[in-house]
């Protein structure tokens, strides 16, 4: 086992019963501490002990403790996080133990061929809804360039993404506006409500298959990894109930 702190947590998080904990469950914590405790976390020969390792999970903000403090839950950090463990965990196996081995590789100095490479990774399939907590003028400038390369993109394109105020907010929604009066669309732009705001960007096609992108649109001039997951995916399923679980309850622009 590798005995760096980051990857005690990781082992930990994915060997107990906190890998459970979504849709709003919650554990009892002295249960959580003693299970790890059976995986070996004692805090001896250069390991964390099972204490140190919640109070870690609750700085990063993966868990929330109870006011009793008795009892933990998983946050939507958390659900991420597990989210981008299983992403890189699926990467790994499609590679050897030498190197990682990406379907698609993007590059920086690139932004032209990552452009086509993103366009590929789509075909033949149909764009139906986009997550970007970046998206603004240039990632509607991206979209309509993949429509150029002959993307399908449908014509009720879902955007969803961060908050915008003041200026920003307007500048882009005029710019949707005119977008969808040029090309005869009806692309709807959306932002989270409260403060939700997950880095993690992705395409669903109308297959329900997931296009995972490490960058945003608006700057496709990035080293990053770009893969695409079955609809039968665990990750697949779970960016999708994501999305349509975000867009039920976001603002339109």
């Amino acid at each position: 086992m590798n005995w760096d702190e980051s990857h005690q947590l990781r082992h930990a998080a994915q060997c107990s019963r906190l890998r459970f904990l979504r849709g709003g469950q919650r554990a009892n914590i002295l249960d959580l501490e003693r299970e790890l405790r059976n995986f070996g976390y004692d805090g001896i020969v250069a390991g964390l002990s099972a204490e140190s390792i919640v109070q870690s999970w609750t700085e990063k903000g993966w868990i929330k403790i109870s006011p009793d403090g008795g009892e933990l839950r998983l946050t939507e950090a958390g659900i991420e996080q597990f989210a981008q463990w299983e992403e890189e965990d699926a990467l790994w196996e499609r590679g050897t133990t030498e190197e990682i081995k990406f379907a698609k590789r993007l590059k920086a100095g690139e932004p032209a061929t990552n452009l086509r490479k993103l366009a590929q990774v789509i075909e033949p399939g149909t764009l139906v809804r986009v997550h970007d907590p970046y998206i603004d003028e240039k990632a509607l400038e991206t979209l309509q360039k993949l429509k150029g390369l002959s993307v399908d993109i449908s014509k009720a394109l879902f955007l969803l993404t961060a908050p915008k105020t003041g200026k920003a907010a307007a500048s882009v929604n005029s710019f949707l506006r005119d977008l969808n009066d040029e090309m005869g669309t009806k692309w709807e732009l959306r932002a989270y409500s409260g403060t939700t705001k997950p880095h993690r960007r992705f395409l669903i096609l109308q297959d329900e298959s997931v296009i995972t992108c490490g960058l945003s649109l608006n700057n496709m001039n990035k080293d990053e990894a770009l893969d695409h997951l079955p609809m039968s995916a665990d990750l697949a399923g779970y960016d999708r109930e994501f999305f349509d679980n975000c867009w039920a309850t976001a603002l339109p622009f």
